[in-house]
C-alpha cells in the first residue's frame, strides 16, 4: 500500500483522524474567511525575533518549525553554528556536544562490541533510540543489538540543534527525550552572493591520529541554477586512553597480555576510514518556488585487531580455563548512510496558506560486521570460525508543512500544520562458519534474530502560535494524531516461540502541547510548556527470538509504547550586551522499555515495560559580551531521577549525571581575524545508581582551549588543546557499571576504558576563495 493511500486508509478507520483533519481545515478555512484582507504581514511576523535576536543568539529551526530566536519560543533548545564546529575542530558526536551540560554521548568500549562507536545522543538523562536524529530532517537509523547510532559525519554542516524535552507533537515518535538535527549546507552558504565559491579543509587530531580533509564547491549556473559539489575523507585509529590505568583499576585485569592481549587501559588497534560525498542542486524558477536535489553518502570502514580475549580461554561461569587458545580475532565493521531527497518551497504568500514545505525522501542505512578468529583446541586441532552479521534499515519519507497566517480581531496566528510519515523497512540476519583445519569437519548455521518488518509511520499534526497583546504574550497549542503499524515477516531460519508468535502492531496516539511566553518588556521573559511523547516498541524489541546453549532471547510482542509527559517553566533575560536563561522541568514516563530482563525461574532474557520513570531538572545558560572583544559564556544542568520496575514497586535512583556545567571566555579581535576560549567543563560526582554495587564516578574539571588566525583573508588556521591538565576522569558512561564484576565481565569490559582522553592537541588549516 503506498504512503498516500495508506494516509487515507487509516482515516477511514480512525473517527478521530477525521475529526483532526477536519479540525485542521476547519480552523484554517475559519482564519481565513475572517483575514482575508487582515494576514499579518509575513516580514512583520519575523519583526519580534529579527529584532531580539541580536549578535549572540542564533536561530532554531526544529524548536517550533518556524525559525526563531532561542530565546523567543515556549522551550529549552540549543544551536550549534558551523563556525563554532570548525573552531572547536569537531569531527565526531561526542565532540559536538562537548560543551552542552545535559546533553551527552556515550562511547562503547566492550570487548564482544570492539568498533568504540557512539551509541547515539542524551538528552536530560535519556538517551539511545529515544532521541530523534535527523539529517537534513530525514530521520536515522536506530540502534539494534550490537549495532550503531555513529552515523553522523561533521564535514558540509550548517549547524547542529539540539532541542530538549519531549517533542512529538512537531516530530512524531522518537522524539521522547528530544531532537538531535544535523542541516548540512546549500550552495548559498558557499557562494555568499558570488558566482563561484570553494572551501577546502584539512585537519590532524592526536588523540586518535585522525587525518581529515573536505573540499566543497559551489557555482551559481545562471540567476536560477545553483549546486554544490563536496567531498571529504579522514583515516584515524582507535583512541588514545592515556590516564587509563592497565591493571584494570578497581576491577582488576585478566587478560593475557603475555599473550599479546590488550590491555585494560587500551582499546583494541583499529583501522577507521570514512569517506563522504554532498552534491545539491538548486532551482529557482522565479521568487516563489525553490526546488533542491540532494544526495548524500557517507561510508565507513573500521578494522580492528581484536586483542582483547586472546590466549587461554575460560569459562564465563567459573572462570576455569577450557584447554582452548585463541590465536588470532579481527572484526570488521561498515557502515553506509545514503540519503536522496527533493525539497520544494513555495511561497504563496496568500491567508489560507502562506507558505508550503514539501520534501520527499529515500534514506537506506547498513550496518555490516564481519569477524574471523583463529584458535587451538584442547586436543591441539587448529580452527578457523567467521562470522557475519548486517542489519539494514532503509526509510521513504513525506513531509508537507503548511504555514498559515491569519489575523483573527487584535490576535495574530501563525499556524503550522501538515502531514508527516513514512515507510522503513527492517532486516537483520546473522551467519557463522566453523573449519576445524586439522580434520576438514565444517559447519555453518543462519539465524534471523528477529523478523524482517515493515514499518508504516502516517501523522497530522498542527500548532498554532498566538501572538496577543501586540505580540507581548503568544500561546502555543499543537496536536498531533500518530499512527503506526508494524508488519513482521519471519524468515524460514526465524526461532518462532509458542505463544509469543510474531504479529502486527497496529497503535495509533493522540498527542498534546501547549506552549506560554510572556515578554514584560523588551528584557525580560517568563515562559511555560506542558508537552507529550511517545515512542513505539522497535521491530527488535517485538520480535527478537534467539536460542543458545545458556539462554534465549525471546520475543516481547505484547510490549506498549513508551510515553512521556513533561512540564517546564523558565524566566529569560535579554539585554544589549547580554542574555541569560533559566529553567526546570518535570518529566513522567510510563511503559519504559528494558532491555534484556531475565525472566525470573527461566533462561530466557526478553524486554519489558517498566512502571515508570521520574526526572526533574534545572538547566541554565547566560553570556556576557564584557566589551567588542572579550565574553563571557556558561551553561550548567542540574538532574535526578527515579525509576520502579513494577506499579507500586520499590522506586530506586535513575543513573543519570546530577550536575555539570560548561564556564568559558572568549576573545575575538576587533577585525575578527583571530582570537582565542579558554572553556571549563565541571561535573559533580555522583552520589547514586540505580543498583546497589553500581560505580559512582567521581566529579571532575577539565580545561580546553582553542585558537584561531587568519594567516591571510582566505586561510584561517585553528589549533585547540583539549585537557590541558592531562586531568584523570571517566565519562557519563562509566556510571552504573558493576563494581563487582565476575572475570568474565573485567576481562570483557573494563571500567578503565570509560576513563576520558587525557591532554591532546587538534589543528587544521581551512581556505575559503
Amino acid at each position: 500500500m503506498k504512503g498516500t493511500e495508506f494516509m487515507f486508509y487509516k482515516l477511514k478507520r480512525s473517527p478521530r483522524c477525521f475529526m483532526l483533519v477536519g479540525f485542521l481545515t476547519g480552523i484554517s478555512i475559519y482564519n481565513s474567511s475572517l483575514a482575508q484582507n487582515n494576514a499579518p504581514d509575513s516580514d512583520a511576523s519575523q519583526e519580534r525575533t529579527v529584532n531580539r535576536e541580536g549578535a549572540l543568539l542564533p536561530i532554531t529551526v526544529y524548536g517550533t518549525r518556524q525559525a526563531q530566536s532561542v530565546l523567543d519560543i515556549a522551550g529549552t533548545a540549543n544551536v550549534i553554528t558551523g563556525d563554532t564546529l570548525q573552531k572547536h575542530l569537531v569531527t565526531d558526536m561526542q565532540e559536538a556536544v562537548r560543551y552542552l551540560p545535559g546533553v551527552d554521548v556515550f562511547r562503547q568500549t566492550s570487548g564482544t562490541d570492539p568498533f568504540s562507536t557512539y551509541s547515539g545522543f542524551s538528552i536530560r538523562g535519556i538517551g539511545g533510540n529515544r532521541v530523534q536524529m535527523l539529517i537534513d530532517g530525514s530521520r536515522v537509523a536506530e540502534r539494534v543489538g550490537d549495532g550503531t547510532r555513529d552515523y553522523v559525519d561533521f564535514n558540509f554542516v550548517k549547524q547542529v540543534e539540539v532541542v530538549r524535552g519531549p517533542s512529538s507533537v512537531l516530530w512524531g515518535a522518537d522524539a521522547l527525550a528530544g531532537v538531535v538535527a544535523v542541516e548540512t549546507q546549500d550552495p548559498e552558504d558557499i557562494l555568499q552572493g558570488r558566482d563561484r565559491g570553494v572551501e577546502a579543509e584539512v585537519g590532524y587530531m592526536t588523540v586518535n591520529q585522525e587525518i581529515a580533509s573536505s573540499l566543497t564547491f559551489a557555482q551559481q549556473v545562471n540567476s536560477q541554477v545553483s549546486f554544490l559539489l563536496g567531498l571529504a575523507q579522514s583515516n584515524a585509529h582507535e583512541h588514545e586512553l592515556s590516564n587509563a590505568r592497565g591493571d584494570g583499576g578497581q576491577f582488576g585485569c585478566g587478560r593475557n597480555i603475555e599473550f599479546g592481549a590488550t590491555g585494560c587501559d587500551t582499546l583494541n588497534p583499529a583501522d577507521i576510514s570514512t569517506t563522504r560525498g554532498l552534491s545539491k542542486l538548486v532551482w529557482m524558477p522565479d521568487d516563489v518556488h525553490r526546488f533542491e536535489f540532494s544526495m548524500d553518502i557517507m561510508r565507513r570502514n573500521n578494522d580492528v585487531d581484536n586483542r582483547y580475549n586472546l590466549g587461554p580461554q575460560r569459562s564465563s561461569f567459573d572462570n576455569t580455563l577450557t584447554g582452548e587458545i585463541l590465536e588470532d580475532s579481527r572484526r570488521e565493521l561498515k557502515l553506509t548512510r545514503q540519503h536522496y531527497a527533493l525539497e520544494h518551497q513555495w511561497k504563496l504568500n496568500q491567508p489560507l496558506v502562506n507558505t508550503v514545505k514539501t520534501t520527499l525522501a529515500y534514506s537506506p542505512y547498513e550496518y555490516e560486521s564481519h569477524s574471523r578468529e583463529r584458535s587451538e583446541l584442547s586436543n591441539g586441532d587448529k580452527t578457523f570460525e567467521t562470522g557475519n552479521t548486517k542489519y539494514q534499515e532503509d526509510f521513504v519519507e513525506l513531509d508537507v508543512q503548511f504555514t498559515s497566517l491569519a489575523k483573527v480581531e487584535k490576535t495574530d496566528h501563525v499556524l503550522t500544520w501538515g502531514f508527516d510519515g513514512d515507510l522503513a523497512n527492517t532486516d537483520y540476519s546473522s551467519t557463522s562458519n566453523y573449519n576445524n583445519l586439522t580434520t576438514g569437519a565444517t559447519s555453518s548455521s543462519r539465524l534471523n534474530s528477529f523478523a524482517k518488518a515493515e514499518t508504516r509511520r502516517a501523522d497530522v499534526y498542527l500548532q498554532d502560535q498566538i501572538l496577543l497583546a501586540g505580540g507581548a504574550l503568544e500561546l502555543t497549542p499543537g496536536v498531533r494524531l500518530a499512527t503506526y503499524s508494524i508488519d513482521p515477516s519471519p524468515g524460514p531460519d526465524y526461532e518462532v516461540v509458542e505463544g509469543s508468535e510474531p504479529k502486527k502492531v497496529s497503535k495509533e496516539k493522540l498527542l498534546a502541547s501547549f506552549g506560554a511566553l510572556y515578554h514584560f518588556d523588551d528584557d525580560w521573559s517568563i515562559w511555560g510548556a506542558y508537552s507529550e511523547g511517545f515512542k513505539m516498541p522497535t521491530a527488535r524489541q517485538l520480535y527478537t527470538s534467539r536460542p543458545g546453549s545458556f539462554f534465549n532471547l525471546v520475543p516481547a510482542p505484547d510490549l506498549q509504547p513508551e510515553e512521556v509527559k513533561s512540564i517546564e517553566v523558565g524566566v529569560r533575560g535579554e539585554f544589549d550586551r547580554a542574555f541569560f536563561s533559566l529553567n526546570a522541568f518535570g518529566s513522567d514516563y510510563e511503559n519504559f522499555i528494558e532491555n534484556f530482563y531475565f525472566i525470573p525461574g527461566t533462561n530466557d532474557i526478553t524486554f519489558r515495560n517498566l512502571s515508570e520513570v521520574r526526572l526533574w531538572g534545572i538547566e541554565g545558560s547566560a553570556s556576557y559580551q564584557i566589551n567588542d572583544t572579550f565574553t563571557l559564556n556558561g551553561s550548567a544542568a542540574w538532574k535526578k531521577g527515579r525509576q520502579r520496575t513494577t506499579s507500586g514497586g520499590e522506586a530506586v535512583p535513575f543513573t543519570t549525571a546530577p550536575f555539570t556545567a560548561t564556564v568559558g571566555v572568549a576573545y575575538d579581535s576587533l577585525a575578527r581575524d583571530y582570537g582565542a576560549e579558554v572553556l571549563a567543563n565541571l561535573a559533580s560526582k555522583f552520589t547514586e545508581t540505580s543498583t546497589s554495587d553500581g560505580f559512582k564516578p567521581p566529579g571532575y574539571g577539565t580545561f580546553d582551549a582553542y585558537a584561531y588566525w587568519d594567516i591571510m583573508p582566505s586561510v584561517r588556521l585553528n589549533v585547540g588543546i583539549i585537557n590541558i591538565f592531562d586531568k584523570r576522569y571517566f565519562e557519563e558512561g562509566a556510571a552504573g557499571m558493576t563494581t563487582t564484576p565476575n572475570p568474565a565481565v573485567a576481562r570483557t569490559n573494563p571500567i578503565e576504558l570509560q576513563t576520558g582522553a587525557g591532554r591532546n592537541f587538534s589543528a587544521s588549516v581551512a581556505v575559503k576563495f
